[in-house]
């Protein structure tokens, strides 16, 4: 099995005969062997949280030959990582997963893949209140900024090299988890990238901090105006 992440160029419709807009014949490979296998060489690991021996134990097991930097959410911004394919995911998160958003991000245009906890098998393991909570954000910054996505706040995503680099890597990332995940998802879109969602399950967050709602809202108003102007 090979998974290969391509980006001939980017485009607003999923259509793979549709030519791109980027660099001509640009593209990017993840390279693998077989079904159990695979070499994920070139995908770049960042997991949200502190080093741990037992995640990285899963990470080389799940994707054999990927790098895993570990970084705290408010530290994103200081992130150097480049690579085929940028994974960014955190504890709530199975590495199994990890591969499916893989393959999603392997169609052509794509730019950016999100595990979803909003689609059609998506389950979201938080508390109740969490998960309305979610829900009504997710909704007001899909109106409001006009993502086409779902799960605008999914923390589980992957980004191909090529939009990573088109949204400047981790200086997208600025101004805490949060508002990071809402402007590097409207950054994509507006670099005009497909924007794929792939269903996966959460768990709970060990000691999650309380997020900080009021830079999300400045974000989301701020996108907003963009939007209008």
């Amino acid at each position: 099995m090979t998974v290969s992440i391509q980006s001939d160029g980017v485009g607003a419709v999923p259509n793979h005969d549709v030519p791109g807009h980027g660099a001509p014949g640009s593209r990017s490979r993840v390279h693998g062997t077989s079904a159990r296998g695979t070499d994920y060489v070139g995908v770049r690991v960042v997991y949200l949280g502190h080093r741990s021996a037992v995640v990285t134990a899963a990470m080389r097991l799940t994707l054999p030959g990927a790098e895993v930097t570990f970084v705290e959410a408010d530290r994103l911004h200081e992130l150097s990582v480049d690579g085929e394919a940028i994974v960014l995911m955190d504890e709530s998160h199975d590495p199994a997963d990890v591969p499916a958003l893989l393959e999603a991000a392997a169609r052509r245009s794509v730019g950016m893949v999100v595990g979803s906890r909003s689609t059609t098998g998506g389950r979201d393991g938080s508390s109740a209140l969490r998960r309305v909570g979610t829900r009504v954000a997710n909704a007001l910054i899909r109106h409001t900024a006009d993502l086409p996505l779902r799960d605008v706040t999914s923390s589980f995503r992957v980004y191909t090299g090529d939009a990573w680099r088109s949204i400047g890597g981790a200086a997208a990332l600025r101004g805490g988890l949060l508002p990071s995940l809402v402007t590097s998802a409207h950054a994509v879109h507006h670099q005009r990238w497909i924007i794929a969602e792939v269903p996966v399950s959460t768990r709970p967050l060990s000691g999650s901090a309380r997020p900080n709602v009021g830079a999300l809202a400045r974000t989301v108003v701020l996108l907003a105006r963009r939007r209008r102007a």
